[in-house]
């Protein structure tokens, strides 16, 4: 008898639950998606010497979930499948479907909900929160989370999550699996007016204290170490003008561990950029980010800004070079045109990046990191059906060589294009169960 696959049946079941749970739920949606993306890889991430060959795979990612909502409560659960063609036999039976997110809210007062579970969060333009959709995978926290919004003028979100390996009946270490033990978040988002609009974060993280610093064991297990990061946006965008501006800022202080000791942090990140729109269907863009780094990361104050859970891809340049700026930081001065047609389902872009150190760093020949230039090309079908593809170049120096471990080796000319298929569906089920009024 043929098995039912896995995500399947995950899938029959959590619908079960939620028609029976709710008899007179009033909406439910059903939604997948299949999203299969062809890489050909010649120097990205790094460059590639000249005797590699260019690497090509297609990966795929699969989802399918379902919502439910009514006047009181939300619920909604995605499952899904990450995999690359051909590292599963045809034949296989290995379970690996996995849960996104699954969280429930609940209208508390009017404007003021609670959201419990686990669920991707998304903060201003995604520099510490993303959902991090280019990955197979994405960013999922698990959370209690209470969002309160007064008619879009003033929001405020304030959540806290705290992680284990597993059950326990005493305080134990914990094996990090994410980035904290524990982690509290407060964003407030402020509408000035139409023009004007600032927000502000702080996050706060822990871990516990379980390390060995100049050969002397200094393990504590009920101590915890806090980072924190806080800071805020501004986004103004005039109407008398076709421009829009953003700027950002985050400073980041407390204790961290590099080279297994218990460090201070003092470390910022700031960004700025613009957009201005010559007519409807073509506009210019330009900015400017600065990741603060350390010259002296021996003295035991670290300076160089620790990205927490952005999606790397969305910054820096798409054949993601610098994701990790460690103690070197970088700026990044970029600037792009972006032209959009077919009633804006289809757009075409093209971004330029000019890539420096922020500090000096030794072994290097000043600052320069060498610049790409991004073709990214996307066009929607429609609300279910979109198809993107991208071509990169990056213009390595020997800057660029020493610092991926490739110095002084001979490196081909580093591209790298892509092609993204994305097929989403959904249908919705609206009022089911909902009572007649009596005469």
């Amino acid at each position: 008898m043929e098995k039912t696959p896995l995500i399947k049946r995950l899938f029959i079941v959590s619908l079960m639950s939620i028609m029976f749970a709710y008899a007179y739920a009033q909406d439910i949606t059903l939604y997948g998606e299949v999203r299969p993306r062809a890489e050909y890889r010649d120097g990205y991430g790094k460059p590639i010497i000249t005797s590699n060959k260019a690497g090509f795979f297609v990966n795929q990612r699969t989802r399918l979930g379902a919502s439910f909502s009514n006047d009181i409560i939300k619920m909604q659960v995605t499952f899904q499948d990450s995999r690359t063609w051909g590292e599963a036999a045809s034949n296989a039976d290995n379970p690996s479907v996995g849960l996104y997110e699954a969280w429930g809210e609940i209208k508390m007062l009017p404007g003021l909900i609670a959201r419990v579970g686990r669920m991707p969060l998304r903060y201003d333009e995604r520099k510490l929160f993303s959902p991090s959709n280019w990955s197979n995978t994405g960013n999922a926290f698990d959370m209690l989370l209470f969002k309160y919004n007064l008619k879009n003028d003033f929001m405020v979100d304030l959540g806290f999550s705290y992680s284990n390996n597993k059950d326990i009946s005493q305080e134990t270490y914990y094996d990090p699996v994410m980035k904290y033990r524990y982690m509290e978040i407060l964003w407030l988002s402020k509408k000035i007016s139409d023009e004007l609009n600032v927000s502000a974060i702080g996050v706060a993280i822990s871990n516990q204290d379980t390390i060995t610093c100049k050969g002397r064991s200094n393990y504590k297990e009920h101590k915890h170490y806090h980072q924190f990061t806080v800071g805020g946006t501004l986004k103004y965008n005039p109407k008398s003008i076709p421009l829009k501006l953003y700027f950002e800022g985050y400073y980041q202080f407390g204790k961290i561990i590099y080279k297994d000791c218990l460090d201070k942090q003092k470390s910022f990140y700031l960004v700025g950029n613009g957009i201005y729109t010559f007519i409807p269907q073509l506009a210019i863009s330009g900015g400017y980010e600065y990741i603060s780094g350390d010259k002296n990361p021996d003295n035991h104050i670290q300076r160089g800004f620790i990205h927490l859970f952005r999606g790397n891809h969305d910054f820096n340049g798409t054949m993601d070079y610098w994701n990790a700026t460690n103690n070197r930081g970088l700026q990044d001065l970029y600037g792009g045109l972006l032209a959009t047609f077919n009633k804006k389902r289809t757009s075409i872009e093209l971004i330029y990046h000019h890539f420096r150190t922020a500090v000096d760093v030794a072994g290097l020949n000043g600052k320069s990191l060498g610049s790409e230039l991004d073709f990214i090309v996307k066009h929607t079908a429609n609300e279910w059906l979109s198809l993107e593809a991208g071509y990169d170049l990056y213009f390595v120096n020997e800057n660029v060589r020493i610092i991926k471990g490739v110095g002084g080796e001979n490196t081909r000319f580093a591209n790298w294009g892509y092609v993204s298929l994305s097929i989403k569906p959904s249908i919705a089920f609206n009022n089911i169960g909902k009572k007649k009024k009596s005469l």
